[in-house]
């Protein structure tokens, strides 16, 4: 999928609130000097960041009060982004692609 993205097939779109709690995982498992280099390599990459606006963070806001206790805020940005750009969610979160509110792709990742 990131390869279809990178050779221009696709586009692909993430949210400033998702680049945020990448770096926060990433750093919590792998160190902030990581996290730094990982965090740097969207941001220069093909993918592009939207910031969050007032239709995207009204959007949020519906999602999590509907999903309440199953969808946290960052997952409700990027499902809002989702749908507002009738796209394919790409995750690794089983929870956010049972949700189904759009085409979703899970991607699993090995267990180290």
């Amino acid at each position: 999928m990131i390869d279809e993205v990178i050779n221009g097939r696709a586009e692909g779109y993430t949210c400033e609130t998702n680049i945020a709690e990448f770096y926060y995982k990433t750093c919590e498992k792998l160190g902030r000097e990581i996290a730094e280099v990982r965090s740097t390599s969207i941001r220069h990459s093909e993918i592009l960041s939207l910031a969050p606006d007032e239709r995207i963070t009204r959007m949020a806001g519906i999602l999590k009060c509907f999903y309440k206790g199953k969808l946290s805020l960052t997952d409700a940005y990027i499902l809002s982004v989702a749908k507002m750009l009738k796209g394919t969610l790409v995750t690794t979160d089983r929870k956010l692609a049972e949700i189904k509110l759009v085409q979703t792709r899970l991607l699993q990742i090995p267990k180290e």
